[in-house]
């Protein structure tokens, strides 16, 4: 039967000439596709809706309205500062007459600030100074640590801050920074409006307004500020940094004293040695932070969102450079901004391309080194445009379907480029070998020799990455539903598009020295003589790897994927340096009707302002919130109280009662409330039951909400720049909640937020690497069973191909560096390289022992056929790769070294220890397969009829080709 590429058309022409017009027709359709793609970078929908902490922080966010939310602050601010309030305005607008906010921006629902909820703590009777000690990790830091001088040490400021420094340095290792004194925020006027100012009339202070300039008067006088990386104010860090400064003595600065000033300075008491630093400490007060959740439309578009609060925050006055941003919105829009930088970056000129365009610059490396390896500008051209139009069509199919770019999709484009050039510089080696042989039947023959390897390995590679469809997050799914299309893509171009384009435009003839490969045949032969040593060496090197994987981790902080250098980065350090954790975690109280009844609701107010005190105490929480700070410490009634005393508590407390609720019901139904958004983003009423499922340390704990049941929640500020354990904390938490809880029938409570949904995705990486590794290595270890007949030499064929993986992730381990979910889809691309040169070393190992070779001969063949396609495709897809690693996107960065690595190991893998364990017991089994097969057919003739017209690969072809070029 005659071969695709002999057919003709009814007009004479070749059908090579459809395929290729078909390429050329479908591209513009695509292009316009390809421009609706979109990026969808959020951590909290990775999740399915039916998975239990999913279902937990869905309900969690509809019971109190939680919205995302951007933490603002900006150097120098203070709770005097008028910004705050001008911030605030800008983003809102002003309401009119009838409640109707005009102007503002359509990305913001509502902005709060540490002074109206001081004001409205005040009006409920609380003390200013302890409103703002309430607010303190939350919306009001503490700064740097503030150092005064004694008047020996202002004598030797400068000697002081030097020694002070040195010696930190020395004892604790610690880099300090010197910062100046803090000063509070004051308005410059202009001159021309001094007048109008001065002569407006004066408004008469009203005695409920707080003064907020004298809380920040209150800060202590000091002479400067320190700061030093991961700097928290209760850590033993700051306590020993304390000691230090205040160890610090000089006595040579009192060396000839006689001024009545050095007379001074010298201690009380004789002989004592005087101080250089009076006092150490942190004072609450400085910096501020404005919390502005996002709307619907905000949410939708992070980055207009952030874009809108730096120009409101620039209008109010705040300069940009001082402005200091956090929050998963922030997070991502900066993620996606430095996806897109690392394709096309405006900053850098044109002649640092390099930094400009990081990925086009590895694709120009690719196309450099393809030249190189190809050896010639046609062929290198005809393998790179199928390539990346492989890649090109099945990125469009993405958008084609509804579909985002996210994280893990990113990694796409990549992994189909890398299977179509290897399959394609494989057909390019094949057709220079035939057309040594003979010009005009190069193609046929060349697709005959590729079309069975490359078959098996692109669809074994398609079902390894459809193994991933069993994952729970979505992006891993999308990952393995998308690169599995992709690979069936890369099989037709490599099969047909290719050919096409070579049977069109064909190369020039190979010289005879551009297919001598008597130098693999000799690496073969050496492996086979070595073929013990060589295979126990690479076996030890795989089990030390794998060792490593008992200090296995996963990780996944979006903000873990930015350079220590960037912008998101350090306004988060700052952010958590000096005022609070960025991420909140939320324990819900739940009292049930029982509970309601045993317990008055002041009662219950400080059951659970016990929990929250519990709760702030631990070392890893900046300061915590709920609802019993805006309400002032109720004290019991004494034991011996009189009637009317305990009729007018139980009058007060139920009036308590009575305006909450009715403020709570008046914000359910959208109506204006004196309480403001207050109650019901920390109280609410379950309006139906809900049956929740919550992970702690001894399993799952099943939570039934029942309709009525109060619901009362804490939010604990954590850090998100520490290498604070998750799982610790949420344990801890549930434990100090539980402690507290348990004399108290009726009550329960939920831990949630996106701290436990960071856990649980976590443990969906770990679960997806697992489950999708275990099916793809069955599958792939099927198919090389079948292809070999034997269970035992197809097991063993799935060394090599475990072995890249084993290494890599194995040594990541030993270095105690976490997996995150791009780094884990890294190993998918390794494994479909792998099976790649696999497949191809042992099809041309079998033809080998047909052949009637000998073992070590056939390696040396099938090397000869294999090495160097192989060679190429790793060598251009390796340093190309490589050439990521400068990218500021660490994502991108890591991606591109660890895929360097991992192909690297890979061709290892296929050209060192395949050979030599196909040289040793491997080789053995597959010999007596086909001996086996041999018999067999002698005896049944019968049962290999037909099977002539359509050989596995065509023995005349291979002869030829073991004729041309082996005896160059």
């Amino acid at each position: 039967m005659a071969s695709f590429f002999e057919k003709r058309d009814p007009w004479g022409h070749s059908l090579s000439l459809w395929v290729v017009v078909l390429m050329i027709f479908i591209t513009p359709v695509l292009f316009g596709v390809l421009r609706e793609i979109r990026q969808e970078n959020n951590v909290e929908n990775w999740l399915p809706p039916d998975d239990p902490q999913s279902k937990v922080l869905q309900w969690h966010r509809d019971s109190f309205g939680i919205e995302d939310r951007v933490l603002v602050s900006w150097d120098g601010s203070s709770l005097s500062d008028l910004r705050a309030d001008r911030l605030k305005q800008s983003l809102l607008g002003q309401k009119d007459a009838k409640g109707v906010r005009r102007g503002g921006s359509p990305y913001i629902l509502d902005v709060a600030t540490p002074q109206d909820a001081i004001q409205k703590m005040v009006d409920y009777h609380i003390d200013p100074d302890e409103a703002e000690r309430r607010l303190k990790g939350v919306l009001i830091g503490t700064g740097m640590l503030k150092v005064r001088l004694s008047p020996a040490g202002k004598k030797r400021r400068e000697q002081t801050i030097q020694e002070l420094i040195a010696t930190t340095k020395r004892e604790l290792g610690i880099d300090l920074t010197v910062k100046p004194a803090f000063t509070p925020w004051v308005e410059m006027v202009d001159e021309t409006e001094e007048g109008s100012v001065t002569d407006a009339p004066v408004e008469e202070p009203d005695e409920d307004q707080v003064d907020f300039k004298a809380l920040v008067e209150a800060i202590p006088e000091h002479d400067f500020q320190l700061i030093w990386p991961r700097m928290q104010a209760h850590s033993k860090q700051a306590d020993q940094i304390k000691e230090i400064a205040l160890s610090l003595r000089r006595p040579e600065i009192l060396a000839g004293a006689s001024t009545a000033a050095d007379q001074e300075a010298k201690s009380d008491q004789p002989g004592e040695e005087p101080k250089l630093i009076e006092d150490c400490f942190f004072a609450i007060g400085t910096p501020i932070a404005v919390a502005i959740s996002l709307s619907d439309t905000g949410d939708a578009d992070h980055a207009s969102a952030v874009a809108a609060i730096k120009t409101a925050a620039v209008d109010a006055g705040i300069p940009e450079d001082n402005l200091h941003m956090g929050g998963r919105p922030v997070a991502g829009a900066a993620l996606n901004r430095m996806v897109k930088e690392s394709s096309w970056n405006t900053a850098y000129p044109l002649w640092q391309f390099h930094k400009r365009s990081v990925t086009l610059f590895s694709g120009l490396i690719g196309i450099a080194l393809a030249f190189l390896m190809l050896r010639s500008v046609r062929l290198a051209c005809l393998v790179l445009l199928v390539s990346y139009y492989t890649t090109f069509v099945a990125v469009s199919i993405i958008p084609m379907t509804g579909g985002t770019m996210n994280m893990v999709l990113v990694v796409m484009p990549t992994l189909l480029t890398v299977l179509t050039l290897s399959g394609s510089i494989h057909v390019a080696n094949y057709w220079k070998h035939a057309a040594h042989v003979d010009m005009k039947t190069a193609v046929v023959k060349a697709v005959e020799m590729a079309r069975a390897p490359c078959m098996m390995a692109s669809l074994t590679t398609a079902i390894g990455l459809a193994s991933l469809l069993t994952s729970p997050l979505s992006p891993v799914r999308d990952f393995g539903l998308y690169a599995s299309i992709g690979c069936v893509v890369s099989l037709l171009m490599v099969l047909y598009g290719l050919p096409s384009l070579l049977q069109l435009w064909p190369a020039k003839p190979p010289k005879a020295s551009e297919i001598d490969t008597r130098h693999w045949q000799a690496f073969g032969r050496g492996l086979s003589r070595h073929q013990w040593l060589v295979s126990f060496t690479c076996l030890a090197i795989f089990v030390a790897a794998c060792y490593g994987f008992k200090w296995f981790r996963t990780e996944t902080k979006v903000i873990r994927y930015f350079p220590d250098s960037s912008r998101v980065i350090q306004d988060y350090l700052f952010l958590e340096e000096n005022l609070s954790g960025i991420t909140p975690v939320d324990t819900v109280i739940c009292f049930d009707e029982k509970a309601q009844e045993d317990l008055n609701f002041e009662e219950r107010v400080e059951l659970v302002r016990n929990i929250e005190r519990k709760i702030a105490e631990h070392p890893e929480i900046s300061g915590t919130i709920s609802l019993a700070d805006f309400r002032p410490v109720s004290e019991p009634l004494p034991k011996d109280a009189s009637t009317f005393q305990k009729l007018r508590h139980a009058k007060r407390v139920n009036e308590t009662e009575r305006r909450v609720r009715e403020s709570l019901k008046k914000e359910k139904s959208g109506e204006v409330n004196l309480e403001g958004d207050t109650v019901k983003s920390f109280l609410n009423i379950a309006d139906h039951t809900a049956d929740l499922e919550q992970e702690t340390a001894n399993g799952a704990r099943m939570v039934d909400i029942q309709k009525g049941d109060e619901m009362w929640r804490i939010t604990a500020q954590v850090a998100i720049m520490t290498d604070l354990n998750y799982a610790d904390l949420t344990n801890e938490l549930n434990q100090v909640t539980q402690s507290v809880l348990r004399d108290h029938a009726g009550t329960t409570h939920l831990v949630t937020g996106t701290i436990p949904l960071f856990l649980r995705t976590q443990q969906a990486v770990l679960e997806s690497l697992i489950k999708s590794f275990g099916l793809a290595f069955a599958v792939i270890a099927v198919v090389m069973m079948v292809l070999l007949r034997s269970p035992t030499a197809g097991l063993i064929t799935m060394l090599p191909n475990l072995m890249p993986i084993g290494v890599i992730f194995g040594l990541l381990s030993w270095m105690h560096v976490a997996v995150d979910i791009g780094t884990m889809i890294t190993a998918s691309v390794a494994l479909g390289i792998a099976v790649d040169g696999t497949l191809h070393l042992l099809t041309w190992f079998k033809i080998g022992i047909e052949e009637g070779k000998s073992k070590s001969e056939a390696v040396a063949a099938a090397l000869g056929h294999c090495g160097p396609a192989m060679w190429q495709t790793s060598a251009v897809v390796a340093i190309s790769l490589a050439m990521l690693y400068p990218a500021e996107l660490l994502l991108v960065s890591r991606f591109g070294i660890l895929m360097c690595a991992l192909i690297t190991a890979a061709l290892l893998a296929d050209i060192i220890f395949l050979p030599a364990l196909l040289a040793g017991p491997l080789g053995t089994l597959i010999v007596n397969s086909q001996k086996r097969e041999q018999k067999a057919t002698e005896k049944h003739p019968l049962l290999q009829e037909g099977k002539e017209s359509k050989p596995h690969l065509s023995h005349v072809v291979k002869r030829a080709q073991s004729e041309q070029s082996f005896e160059t």
